[in-house]
């Protein structure tokens, strides 16, 4: 089946688990919180932006390859607001102690995303790289090494597909 191919700032898209630590309501108190670790969902919401082809365009726009990356949207890792800073977190484990979410940081790296083992055509390539296609997995930024937790979703070009 023929599919679009993704372009720069196309959205990327998926959840990441990451390495929590903050402070956690004690059961116990006094003192009234205790320190705390874990490991939570983060939403990530980015567009592909980094090493596009120099080569191939669509409607001006550079195509995404097998090696582009993802990065979040700006403002996406800033604290306590952004869906990828540590307060924005949900299903934090372990449950308890609770988790005082404001106290809460990402203690792991937040980066890029990159293309999963699986995506890209396999029957079109530019220099060498597969074009990445709309519904390609994206292993994005995830603190415990989780592959294929995100997706690209082409939004900036709708008339040039090719094959998987």
């Amino acid at each position: 089946m023929a599919k679009l191919i993704v372009v720069q700032n196309d959205k990327v898209e998926g959840v990441d688990k990451h390495n929590v630590e903050g402070d956690a309501t004690n059961p116990s108190a006094p003192p009234p919180t205790i320190p705390y670790a874990g490991v939570g969902d983060f939403d990530y919401v980015g567009k592909m932006t980094d090493q596009l082809s120099d080569f191939a365009h669509i409607d001006g726009k550079p195509i995404a390859l097998k090696n582009s990356k993802s990065t979040l949207n700006p403002g996406e890792d800033v604290f306590p607001t952004g869906k990828h800073s540590g307060p924005m977190g949900s299903n934090f484990l372990p449950i308890t102690p609770a988790p005082i979410p404001l106290s809460l940081s990402i203690s792991d790296t937040i980066g890029e995303g990159n293309p999963s083992s699986t995506s890209g055509s396999s029957f079109v390539k530019v220099g060498g790289a597969s074009v990445l296609l709309d519904g390609d997995k994206i292993d994005t930024c995830d603190g415990l090494g989780e592959p294929m937790n995100s997706t690209v979703t082409v939004e900036n070009q709708d008339f040039v597909f090719c094959s998987e």
